[in-house]
C-alpha cells in the first residue's frame, strides 16, 4: 500500500473540515458570520484566539477586509466641539467639560479600518485586541469629523454606535456617533468605563490601519 504524502493528508483533513463546517452550519451552532469573521483575521489574530499569544481575546470583526477608507491631510484645527455641520443633532457636552476641546496635530492622508463588534466587550477589551499601545489607535477629533463627512454610509444606523478612539493632555477618549432623524451626533466616554457592551447590536470601531 502506498504511503499517504503530507498533501494528501492535508488535503483529506481540509475536506473534513469542509463537511464538519456546513453540517454546524445547517445545525444553527455556526453562523456565516462567524465563518467570515474567523476568515478575515490576520495568522496573528488567529493566533490570539487558539492562546498562543499573551493578548487579549479578539472581539472585533474587520468590516472593511480590502476596501480601502482614507482621510484627508488635515490642519487638525477642527475639534468636535467645533463641527456642529458634522453633527447637527448634538453634540455631548461633556468634551467641554473634559477639556478636550482643543485643536490637535496636522495629519497627513490617513488610511483606516472597519471593525464589528462580535462579542460583548468594554473598550479596554474593543480597543486592547487590536493593540497593546493605544497611541496607536487613536485618531484626531479632525480626523474624526472627517470619516462621518466621507464615509456617512459606513456609520452605524438605528441608534447603534460607532466608536473613535482620541487621546487629549494625556488622556483617552472615546466617543460614539450615533444617528437620528436630525442627523449625526456624538456620545462621548471616558475610556476606562467599565460599562460592556452588548455584541447583538454589532457596533462599529474605527482605527488607523494597522501595519500586518
Amino acid at each position: 500500500m502506498r504511503t499517504k504524502t503530507l498533501e494528501q493528508n492535508t488535503a483529506q483533513d481540509f475536506a473534513g473540515l469542509q463537511i464538519d463546517q456546513l453540517s454546524k452550519l445547517r445545525n444553527g451552532n455556526i453562523t456565516c458570520k462567524q465563518v467570515k469573521w474567523f476568515n478575515n483575521l490576520t495568522f496573528e489574530q488567529r493566533e490570539v484566539l487558539m492562546v498562543k499569544l499573551p493578548q487579549t481575546a479578539l472581539c472585533l470583526s474587520l468590516l472593511s477586509g480590502s476596501e480601502t477608507f482614507m482621510l484627508d491631510a488635515l490642519d487638525g484645527k477642527e475639534t468636535l466641539t467645533s463641527a456642529n455641520k458634522v453633527f447637527p443633532s448634538a453634540i455631548d457636552v461633556n468634551l467641554k467639560k473634559w477639556g478636550t476641546n482643543k485643536a490637535s496635530i496636522e495629519t497627513i492622508e490617513q488610511a483606516v479600518d472597519v471593525y464589528e463588534l462580535m462579542t460583548e466587550a468594554n473598550f479596554s477589551k474593543m480597543f486592547c485586541s487590536l493593540a497593546q499601545d493605544l497611541s496607536k489607535l487613536c485618531l484626531t477629533q479632525a480626523q474624526i469629523n472627517n470619516f462621518c463627512k466621507k464615509y456617512f454610509n459606513r456609520l452605524c444606523k438605528d441608534g447603534r454606535a460607532t466608536f473613535f478612539l482620541f487621546k487629549s493632555e494625556d488622556q483617552f477618549f472615546v466617543v460614539g456617533v450615533r444617528m437620528d432623524f436630525n442627523g449625526l451626533y456624538v456620545s462621548a466616554y471616558r475610556f476606562g468605563l467599565d460599562y460592556v457592551w452588548s455584541a447583538k447590536r454589532s457596533h462599529r470601531i474605527v482605527v488607523p490601519k494597522l501595519s500586518s
